[in-house]
């Protein structure tokens, strides 16, 4: 989730595609400098609707509604903002990105639509293929192809486009991210690459990312942010406001989920939503960010060069007010983004269900018998993995836990319990 170019805080793609109803929906918050209208616009277009994705440039702002509309705010000297709602009009859109005077969004069948600097050879070099994740850069996409091929469109820019397309041949791609002077993809194996090496900030964080398994990036202008498979964040390039050191201790002893970087600033989403940053901020927008967003969850998050944008959901959303033994509990994929899957927990005959992408919701844990726990594939119903889960209760805290000598986990199933029984599943394919 790149400071230029973000979508759904659901891990690991933040630019990629998300099946219906597979992107977790909320209200929109933005905030910092208005002067082409991309923070009052984007809002006011926000208003009264529910929203999946979003994405900031530096003067313009696009967010997608929960049924596949785009809205569009900012700056429109290249017509970046009418002509990407001209092109999506009648279109259900799934995925948005941007950067500079370039804006694009993907629809719901893979297409890729185009608008501002580039748009012409950006269409022209996708015509016909269906896309399935893309990132913004200045005049130019990088595009994960339905295989996991990545490709490159529209203008080259400082040899960009180039490297980062020999540094990925011949591998299958997950999670891309562009910006000023730079490239960053990420393979199906969670190998981290970049369009820089040496000592450039991006190389720097390509060394960091060695041996580690990541599944999401964001850099911007000198500083680079990744998350690993088990939600460590790495950080490199410059700090001269610390804004590297300072979301390195934010995020110290915490499982991220995803970032955005700029030169700045760098912001970090914990895996139960809650809003980090760092950095120094001279207009005051960072602190009115992390302000707006205390004390609820955050499902995406992006960043221009002087506003950020975020979408919100409030603590236990549909949950309701939770009764005594039940938690309100979620459950995330750092798998394909389009392969859904459920957590089935099962005691005797009857069985409570999680999906992946879907709000939270509350499941109760009175029974004192064994709970067996089932990950399953949704579109085959294919089960992948069993375990058990021992529930606890605290009569006089009403806190539910998870008795770990007793419980067996299925494999690549993780759990992180945060305030108000709120519980975070996490199923990671790729290590089954």
């Amino acid at each position: 989730m790149s400071s230029n170019d973000a979508g759904s805080a659901t891990p690991p793609n933040a630019s990629g595609l998300h099946p219906d109803g597979a992107a977790t929906q909320g209200v929109l918050i933005a905030a910092g400098l208005d002067d082409s209208q991309q923070v009052s616009g984007i809002l006011k277009a926000a208003e009264g609707k529910k929203i999946t994705a979003v994405a900031a440039s530096a003067v313009a702002s696009l967010a997608v509604t929960e049924d596949g509309t785009l809205l569009a705010a900012g700056d429109d000297h290249l017509q970046q903002v009418s002509g990407i709602l001209a092109a999506s009009e009648g279109k259900k859109i799934t995925a948005v990105s941007c950067f500079d005077a370039t804006a694009l969004a993907v629809t719901r069948d893979g297409t890729l639509l185009a608008a501002g600097h580039g748009a012409a050879e950006i269409m022209r070099d996708t015509e016909g293929k269906t896309v399935r994740a893309v990132s913004a850069g200045s005049g130019f996409a990088l595009v994960v192809g339905e295989d996991g091929t990545l490709s490159a469109a529209g203008r080259e820019n400082g040899g960009q486009m180039a490297a980062i397309l020999k540094a990925t041949e011949g591998k299958k791609i997950t999670v891309t991210d562009c910006g000023s002077g730079y490239c960053f993809a990420v393979t199906e194996e969670g190998t981290l690459t970049s369009s820089s090496s040496g000592t450039s900030f991006s190389g720097r964080l390509v060394k960091v990312a060695e041996g580690k398994k990541i599944r999401d990036v964001s850099a911007g202008n000198g500083v680079a942010l990744a998350v690993t498979e088990d939600g460590t964040l790495l950080a490199t390039g410059n700090d001269s406001s610390q804004q590297v050191s300072g979301i390195l201790k934010a995020g110290e002893g915490k499982k991220i989920r995803a970032v955005a970087a700029s030169h700045n600033v760098c912001l970090a989403v914990t895996e139960d939503g809650t809003l980090l940053g760092a950095g120094a901020d001279d207009s005051q927008v960072l602190p009115e960010i992390l302000d707006a967003t205390a004390g609820k969850r955050v499902t995406a998050v992006a960043r221009g060069a002087l506003h950020f944008l975020a979408v919100t959901q409030e603590r236990d959303q549909d949950c309701g007010p939770l009764k005594p033994r039940q938690i309100c509990a979620s459950l995330h994929t750092t798998g394909d983004p389009q392969d859904a899957y459920a957590l089935v927990f099962k005691v005797g005959d009857s069985q409570q269900l999680l999906t992946s992408g879907e709000s939270c919701k509350a499941i109760d844990t009175q029974s004192t018998q064994t709970t067996h726990a089932i990950v399953r594939r949704v579109s085959t119903a294919q089960d992948l993995a069993t375990g058990s889960v021992y529930f606890t209760y605290d009569q006089s805290t009403g806190a539910v836990g998870i008795d770990e000598n007793k419980s067996q986990l299925p494999d690549a199933l993780t759990c992180q319990r945060s305030d108000g029984n709120r519980f975070t599943f996490t199923w990671t394919p790729s290590a089954v």
